[in-house]
């Protein structure tokens, strides 16, 4: 039987892959079902479904994480919407086959399987593709990245900037912040609204405090076990950033990992020696990680 057609559940269990033929039977009201070692066994009518026609998606568009690991090299995803939940069967480029049910994954898909959308990222990449800036070899750097944007989660900032109607700004209720880097009353209310909503916009002149608040959102979100990218269109502002966590008052610059070219990736990665300070301690005991 055909599992990618067809998906044949025994009281909430997926018997597919031993089945070779499975008939209903009127006249006792019950399914007939024949196994691949040719044996045929009656079924009550109650405890067998029968799914067929999943809804076929385009393995571009999706990303799947199951406990916590992504899956790669999908060739071909078919859902099967049973009563209780969904079936996804997932077939890798290496020929293998896995059902799983709907709970068991983490699914996100992309936004750019829709026209509005799809529209709106060819007019940037039109944009990008006129971009002043040029790396070294006389390539436009905007146009490079784009072309490798294939894939923009409909959970993320730029689903929303790229099709407002359909996507909306999520909002937060976190508590219980932190400001180890200071800051005055305009400086928490604006932590507080960067961390309570999926988009925030935050301006001030030199000297109002920007980078102090942006160590502090940086220090928050670190403590909820997340990782931080901080990009500018400009070398000094993330500098800046780098330069504070690594004045002697903090000795935090183990936390960064300065990016953006190639040389500073090496540079990076030559640089690690293992041993890192442990915060727990509070001594700036070395330990190897």
């Amino acid at each position: 039987m055909n599992a990618s057609r067809n998906l044949i559940l025994n009281n909430g269990k997926d018997i597919t892959a031993n089945i070779k033929f499975c008939q209903y039977n009127s006249d006792t009201g019950r399914y007939d079902v024949t196994f691949h070692n040719g044996k045929t066994y009656p079924y009550g009518y109650y405890s067998i479904e029968w799914l067929k026609n999943p809804e076929v998606l385009n393995p571009v568009l999706v990303h799947i994480t199951h406990d916590n690991r992504e899956l790669f090299k999908i060739q071909d995803i078919r859902v099967f919407h049973a009563k209780a939940t969904d079936y996804w069967h997932i077939r890798f480029s290496d020929g293998s086959e896995r059902i799983y049910e709907w709970w068991e994954l983490k699914i996100v898909t992309s936004c750019l399987g829709e026209s509005e959308t799809q529209n709106c990222m060819s007019y940037l990449r039109q944009q990008a593709s006129i971009n002043e800036l040029k790396s070294n070899d006389g390539e436009i750097l905007l146009k490079k990245q784009y072309e490798k944007l294939n894939f923009v989660g409909n959970d993320t900032a730029m689903a929303i900037y790229l099709n407002p109607e359909k996507y909306k700004i999520h909002t937060y209720q976190k508590s219980n912040l932190i400001f180890p880097f200071g800051g005055n009353a305009s400086q928490f209310k604006a932590v507080k609204n960067a961390l309570n909503n999926q988009v925030s916009v935050i301006q001030g002149p030199p000297g109002t405090g920007k980078t102090q608040t942006i160590l502090n959102i940086i220090a928050n979100l670190l403590v909820d076990g997340k990782t931080v990218q901080v990009v500018s269109n400009n070398n000094s502002a993330t500098a800046n950033v780098l330069e504070k966590l690594s004045s002697p008052k903090y000795n935090m610059d183990f936390l960064v990992a300065p990016l953006g070219n190639s040389d500073n990736k090496k540079a990076f990665v030559q640089g690690q020696t293992g041993l890192y300070p442990d915060l727990r301690m509070g001594n700036g005991y070395q330990q190897a990680i």
